[in-house]
């Protein structure tokens, strides 16, 4: 029974982001990878040419930050059937989802800076604890994860 899979992970957080993306695209029609793009690009005084690639580059890179420690603490859980499985996927899932928008402006707020080149910022925003389209894009975001390393596995006798 193989808990952890690369492919899974990247196929999870590869997708995950786009849903992340797609998800703004329909709410709002603003979008992190446009958001953190121009930030960074504006703060740092890098060529605006750059923006598309700095705001995907770090929404990647925190998608599969993200979906890696879903697949990491996935894989420690010490359960074997599949109900159970798919019962403590969920709720992971959600856990992090929630924990995720609870660090949502902190995290927003540093990663501008740091890339930047500013520096870790004096002062971080608040923790979000709004019941709003972050906590239910990070609910999707990591719904999408659970799918791919953990639904999608048990269906078919993978996990």
């Amino acid at each position: 029974m193989k808990k952890f899979s690369a492919i899974r992970w990247l196929v999870a957080g590869v997708t995950g982001s786009f849903a992340f993306w797609y998800f703004q695209v329909l709410t709002t029609g603003v979008t992190i990878t446009q958001f953190m793009g121009e930030q960074i690009v504006t703060e740092g005084g890098y060529p605006e040419v750059l923006v598309p690639f700095i705001g995907w580059g770090v929404h990647l890179a925190v998608s599969l930050s993200y979906a890696l420690l879903f697949a990491l603490i996935f894989a420690a859980i010490p359960l074997e059937s599949a109900g159970g499985l798919l019962v403590a996927g969920v709720v992971l899932a959600g856990l992090l989802g929630w924990i995720a928008t609870l660090l949502t402006a902190p995290a927003i707020a540093a990663t501008i800076s740091l890339l930047s080149g500013h520096g870790f910022p004096a002062e971080l925003p608040a923790l979000n604890t709004e019941v709003d389209l972050p906590l239910y894009n990070h609910l999707l975001f990591f719904g999408v994860v659970w799918v791919v390393t953990t639904l999608l596995p048990v269906w078919r006798g993978k996990i």
